[in-house]
Parts: C-alpha cells; structure tokens; sequence
C-alpha cells in the first residue's frame, strides 16, 4: 500500500467541521428516527472526506441514506429511475474525475442491476461506493419481500465489502460507523483503485418520525463530534512507488526497442502523461506504438516518435519481417488491434509491463518483467542512452508514409464510409472535448483512423469488460459538469441503452451523440461467422429497425440525420453548451471493405 500526502501539504492534517451556509445535516434530528441519523452521519462523514456525488435510485428500504443526501447541502444527489444506468453514469463522472462517485438503492435486485458497471469499474481502475439497502438479518431466508442474499454479491470484483451494523445513536458504534467510511473510501483510491460495497441493514420506520418533535434521538453536538474526519480521501495522492533498479538497467540495454501504449486513463494530468512518455523515447531511441484510448494521440508534440498506424503497417509482411525489435516496454494494457497483439506474440523480445495497477497486463503470456509505477517516474528513473537513429527512422518514414495515403485516400471519399467518421472527429471536434468511444467497431475505426495531433480531447471508452453495457449512461456520466462532450457509437450499443435517456433532464452540461447506423452489429460481418447466410442476419447481426429519429423526440432529444460529410463536419465543429443532441449517420454495413 503507498503512504499517502495530502494535497494541501504533507503534514497538514484537515479537521473538517464546517457547514455550507452554517447550516447542519444534523439540525433535523429532534424529529428524525435512529434510521435517519445514521444516514444522516453517512452522508455527512462522506461530504467531509471529499465525495462530492451521489447517484440514488427510488425505492422503500433506502430512504434513511437518499435523504440524508438529498438534505446534505454538500453534496449534488442525482436522482436516476434505472440503477443500471445509474450506477454507469456514476461510473462515467468517476473515470473523468478520478474521484468515487456514491451509488444508493433499495433492496432486492435493484443492487444486481448496479453489477455491470461495478464489474467495468473493477476491471478499469475506476473508484466507485456503492451503497446498498438491505432487510434486517431477521427478514432473510425467510420469503420477506424484495430480499436477496446482498453479501459479497459483487464477488472479487469488489475492493471491499462490509455489512454495516444496524443503526444506533451510542457514541461507540457511531465512530465504528465514521471509520468503517474512512477504510471504505480509502479501499477504493489508493493502490488499486475500484468499487467497494458497503451493505445498510434497516429496520422500519424508514421516513423521519414526524409525530415526536420534541423527542431528540441524538443531540446534535454528539453527532458533529462524530462526523469530524482528519482527511479528504478524494483530494489525497500517492507516493509513486519504487522502480526496480536492476530492471530499469536491462530495459535501457537495448537499442532496438517499441514502446506499446494501450487503454491507459492517467490519474494525473494527461499532457504529463504524453510528455513523460515522449521523453522516456527520446532517451531511449524507440518508437511510441499508441492505441488512441490514451493522451497521447491528441496531445502530440511535434518531436514525439509517434506511430498511429500500426495496424496498417504490420499488415506488410516485407516489414514485419524486417523490423524484430529486441525489447518491447508495455504501458498499460495491450491496444486493441488484433494484428499487432499477433505481430507481438511471434517476436523473440523481452518485454517489460509497466502499471500502475496490479495485476497481469500481458494476455500474450511472453517472457516479460512486471514494473509497478507510473511513467512519470519511469522518465524520472532513466538517462539518456545511446540509440539507433536509424531503428527510430525506419519507424518514421513509414508512418508517414501510411499516414499521407490513408488522409488522401479519406479526403476523396464521399460514400458514408464508417471509418471517416472517426478521422472527421479527430480533426474537427473542438480543442479539448472529451470524448467517450463504444466498443465493437466504433473503438476499432478510433483505433485505426483517429489522427495524431494537438487538440488534447481526453478519451474515455469502458475497456475493463470490451462489452456495450451502459454506452450512453457512461457517455453522460462523462459530460455531467464537464466540458461540452461527444459520444462515438453503433446502433446497437446505443439501442441497447436507451434507458439512459431518462437522466438527460438531471445532465449539467451537452453531450453530442454521433450515431452510425448500419442496422446491425458491424463488428460480426468481419468475423468467420459471417459466412453462416442462413442463420447470421437473425442471431448475430441481429438487424433493428428502431426509427431513431422518433426515438429521439419521445426523450425530447434533438435528431439530425447526417447525409453528407459537410454536414456532420459542421455539425460537430460547434457543440451546444446544454442538452443532448443526436447525429445519425446512416451506412451499409455489407459495403464496409475493413479488415479487423
């Protein structure tokens, strides 16, 4: 586990004991039941270490956690129908803030809904506290309504989990309470950074007792003591760890080497990122293989040895014969381009894995050393060695190359074709728009034809599991309270949920959805079965005839159908400030001419 500093000095402890506005969450108990003042303590201890969101869904048994926050003037409560789309909305604001995002709900299999998005929080890196309702253990095994077994119902995927005590107002189990959040909260940031689950038995009455007024269950003095915390978890950094020194000398002993960069989220700055990245090449004389679900494709310098195309170029068996690199430093996952995850599995290379994460980076299973850090401190660890500037030249020459005929070849084609879509928005889009990106074929074109350039668009796309689950709930999480941002989507990962569109009323801030719709799943029509004519329409391209544009105006969504690449480049040049707006693009999936 890493020490942890605070972000307002190292030795700088906070006691936070301030209110918004003077006002207590507590100034309500006299009238409130047992329920309402462990809520109301949760909610309140959680403001003070720094969450700032609460993501809650109706329901019965929750009500002592959903109004404690929705009374918490602290805290934004965003309340969501569906706890599907809640819990990857709330996923979404988390993977752009790197800060956990509370999810609240009922009992029952409301809490299952939510295990989807803890699943791909879990597998990304992405904090999340999930906070769940739950009949009291004498209501269990026993038939009582809406009641499942809630314990470690998330399995291994969670970071932590804990069934909290029933509620009481005595002094000792009120500080249980406080430092069972504390640990909760720290479980999900620091090391390994995921979804902990904390699960709340109550007993009814579950709404604030309103016939006792002059009753107090608790004073309010008592409860203030015991929601006083001495840190802000979600403000709090990591010491980086300690690179391995001798592993850090055989990596700098080879000349001819490929830096691999995949689906990588940085916690820190994204152009610190990109700029340690670059100088961790530069001091090693090797080219920089980068998927775009990272920064470093939109935060490019001009001398940064960056190769974008190296799908197309390991497609040339003349250079993939010529080019045997002796070393391969991985940062983060692998991309997503199958050709080159081949091309890798065949060289003869040591490979060096570098994470911030634990766990097994490598699915290739090759000779390789696990290096623990982030590649700030990597470029930190390492000087400048002697390297083959003819190694990183070839590269060079080659992207190039492969870069000008792909552009000229994209700037002559007027049909729809899906592939230009991505290359359009990597040129036009606005500087700086965050952009969320769906799996299946939409991440691979991303892949393939997103530009290299300096227009710093921060890139987010549910990598963790690869599946289409919460697409349009996460893009929204993405753009609540953030810049102006941009959805890059097929049909079905976009059909698939259309519930997310019940939140578009509670979104601060404009996501623009650009939709390609070919009537299907593209992603099969490149796969062997393919070839089944009698059963692949029905089963695996599983066609929809979904009429967007009326779907759009029962959410009460902005529809325009994009025919022609001038209008979609003007449309996306411009983003509105606020609201949702959907461009469809209709393609041939049959046309596609693409090799995955």
């Amino acid at each position: 586990m890493p020490t942890v500093v605070f972000s307002r000095g190292c030795n700088q402890l906070i006691t936070d004991k301030v209110f918004v506005e003077n006002t207590s969450p507590f100034d309500s108990l006299a009238r409130s039941t047992v329920n309402s003042a462990w809520g109301a303590l949760t909610m309140e201890v959680l403001a003070r270490l720094g969450l700032e969101t609460v993501v809650v869904s109706p329901g019965s048994r929750s009500t002592p956690l959903v109004l404690a926050a929705a009374r918490n003037p602290k805290l934004e409560t965003i309340p969501i129908l569906d706890e599907r789309t809640a819990g990857f909305f709330a996923l979404g604001l988390a993977k752009r803030t790197h800060k956990p995002v509370a999810l609240v709900c009922t009992s029952g299999s409301a809490v299952v809904n939510y295990y989807p998005a803890a699943l791909e929080a879990s597998m990304s890196g992405t904090p999340l506290l999930v906070l769940t309702a739950d009949r009291p253990a004498e209501l269990r095994d026993c038939s009582a309504g809406q009641t499942i077994d809630q314990a470690k119902i998330f399995g291994g995927f969670a970071r932590f989990f804990h069934e909290v005590a029933l509620p009481d107002v005595e002094h000792n189990l009120l500080a249980y309470l406080r430092q069972t959040l504390v640990h909760a909260l720290q479980q999900s940031l620091q090391g390994n950074p995921g979804p902990v689950h904390l699960n709340f038995p109550f007993r009814e009455p579950l709404s604030p007792d309103l016939t006792h007024q002059h009753t107090p269950v608790i004073a309010v003095d008592a409860m203030e003591s015991a929601a006083t915390v001495t840190t802000r978890l979600c403000e709090a950094v990591s010491v980086e760890a300690q690179l391995d020194s001798v592993a850090l000398e055989r990596l700098a002993s080879h000349q001819r080497g490929l830096i691999v960069v995949g689906a990588v989220n940085p916690r820190g700055d994204h152009e610190s990122f990109a700029e340690a990245v670059a100088e961790v090449s530069q001091k090693l004389g090797w080219p920089i293989l980068s998927d775009v679900l990272n920064p470093l494709r939109n935060f490019l310098d001009k001398d940064q040895p960056l190769i974008c195309h190296y799908d197309s170029l390991l497609r040339n068996r003349e250079i993939t014969e010529k080019w045997q690199p002796s070393a391969i430093l991985q940062v983060g996952p692998l991309p997503t381009s199958k050709v080159l995850r081949g091309w890798l599995a065949k060289q003869d290379a040591i490979s060096f894995l570098l994470s911030d994460r634990p766990g097994n980076t490598d699915p290739l299973h090759r000779i390789a050393v696990p290096l623990h850090g982030t590649v700030e401190a990597l470029n930190n660890s390492i000087s400048q060695q002697t390297v083959d500037t003819n190694w990183l030249k070839s590269w060079l020459e080659q992207e190039q190359e492969v870069a000008r005929t792909l552009d000229d070849k994209l700037e002559q084609t007027n049909e729809l074709f899906e592939g230009k879509i991505a290359w359009l928005l990597s040129r036009n889009l606005p500087k700086g728009t965050p952009t969320f990106i769906a799996n299946s074929m939409s991440v691979r074109y991303a892949e393939y034809f997103w530009c290299a350039s300096e227009r710093q668009y921060p890139i987010y796309c549910n990598r963790g599991t690869n599946g289409i689950d919460g697409t349009l709930g996460t893009a929204l999480g993405v753009a609540h309270r953030g810049q102006p941002a941009v959805l890059l989507t097929g049909d079905l990962a976009f059909l698939h949920d259309t519930n997310a569109l019940l939140t578009i009323g509670e979104l601060k801030g404009s996501l623009t959805i650009v939709l390609v719709n070919n009537r299907g799943g593209g992603i099969f029509e490149h796969l062997p079965v393919s070839q089944l004519k009698e059963s692949f329409e029905r089963y695996f391209a599983t066609p929809q005839n979904v009429q967007i544009d009326t779907l759009c105006r029962a959410y009460g969504v902005e529809h325009q159908r994009v025919e022609d690449w001038n209008v979609l480049t003007k449309a996306i040049r411009t983003l509105p400030e606020q609201g949702v707006r959907l461009l469809e693009v209709p393609t041939d999936r049959k046309a596609v001419k693409f090799k995955i």
